[in-house]
């Protein structure tokens, strides 16, 4: 009887959204010029802004990895010479 094994997919959505994320504040955070501060709240709306457009591209992202990464998996799982020993 063959186990059933995981999809990849939901944990590599979930990676792609964080990393999306964590990418985001590196890039809103990031001093622009040199001796000019940024006020807190400036920063604040901007990360708050632009969660909402790399959060989805970073799920995109990692459902896309997870899909080809689970169907290279299963296709190497289940090649023609484990079907050809399981009929003999």
């Amino acid at each position: 009887m063959e186990t059933k094994q995981p999809s990849l997919v939901k944990k590599f959505a979930l990676a792609g959204l964080l990393l999306a994320e964590v990418y985001m504040v590196f890039t809103v955070a990031s001093p622009r010029l040199r001796g000019v501060e940024i006020p807190p709240t400036s920063i604040a709306i901007r990360v708050a802004a632009l969660s909402l457009l790399f959060g989805p591209f970073g799920l995109a992202v990692g459902t896309g990895v997870g899909l080809l990464v689970d169907g290279a998996r299963r296709s190497f799982k289940a090649s023609p010479e484990s079907n050809e020993k399981k009929e003999s």
